[in-house]
């Protein structure tokens, strides 16, 4: 299996993209962008909460714990005081972060059910319908579920791939654990989930709005107008034009000047001919 590093780094590098080229379409603004590329990250990490003590593990608690008494600050800091928040934000904090992790840690094994696709697409639902109850629009709602679901199955992919040792070319006992659909070995927990996505389907946002929103694509452009073969032929020509020219006006001690009788002029000359029989009528008309 790929390590931590490997798979936030990738996670993030992936995620980022995927933000980018919405935001260079114009379907997101840029703290939109920002949120997803983060989720995705985090969604990177995900399949491996079940591994005991790893350092993903660690992580993600850790962030649930914080968001956790983030959001639970915000909502009763009018009616307590400065000494009950701090209490109340690091009694939270600690259960979450110590209790929960060691409870979660017992009921679940690596690899298991939280290691296929059909709990990142659970967690993704989940992002959905609780992005929506936090009064965000669907688009966002959607999108950031999307962006957890496509950065755990990105997560197993890499795991996947990890199985197969290249350098000796054989395939690790661990082949086939890592992208699956459901975990034949827990079918209980497996149908659960399974349920589970489906009443969270029932029960998300319309995603109209967003389907429309990814198949629009009109403002976006990959390439820069001025960047085509032909500029670039033209301006490479123009280059070794005006060097040849200067190296000709150029004097020194020993000779008269660079001619097409020297190695570097004659490799000028060369180069000239070849783009001239290259670049065609096109280029010698601009």
């Amino acid at each position: 299996m790929a390590n931590f590093s490997t798979h936030l780094n990738c996670a993030a590098i992936a995620s980022g993209l995927a933000a980018t080229t919405l935001l260079s379409a114009g379907n997101i603004q840029p703290i939109t962008a920002l949120w997803l590329a983060f989720l995705g990250s985090i969604g990177g990490l995900l399949p491996d909460i079940d591994s005991d003590n790893s350092t993903s593990m660690i992580t993600l608690f850790g962030l649930l714990a914080g968001i956790c008494s983030f959001v639970m600050v915000c909502h009763i800091y009018p009616r307590v005081t400065m000494l009950e928040l701090i209490l109340y934000a690091v009694s939270l904090y600690a259960f979450i972060r110590f209790s929960a992790k060691s409870v979660f840690e017992k009921v679940t094994i690596h690899r298991g059910c939280c290691h296929s696709l059909a709990f990142v697409v659970l967690l993704g639902m989940c992002i959905v319908c609780l992005a929506s109850l936090m009064g965000y629009s669907e688009n966002t709602s959607w999108l950031s579920g999307l962006f957890v679901t496509a950065g755990g199955v990105l997560h197993l992919v890499l795991d996947e791939i990890c199985s197969v040792d290249l350098a000796n070319r054989k395939i690790k006992s661990s082949f086939g654990t890592a992208l699956k659909i459901i975990s034949r070995r827990n079918p209980v927990i497996s149908l659960a989930q399974i349920a589970a996505i489906i009443a969270l389907c029932v029960s998300a946002p319309s995603y109209d709005s967003t389907l429309s929103l990814l198949a629009d694509w009109q403002q976006f452009q990959f390439r820069p107008a001025w960047l085509d073969l032909k500029t670039v032929l033209y301006c490479l020509r123009d280059f070794l034009n005006s060097t040849g020219d200067i190296l000709k006006d150029y004097h020194i001690p020993f000779d008269a000047g660079y001619s097409q009788q020297t190695p570097f002029g004659l490799g000028i000359a060369i180069g000239n001919r070849r783009l001239n029989s290259f670049s065609g009528s096109g280029l010698e008309n601009r």
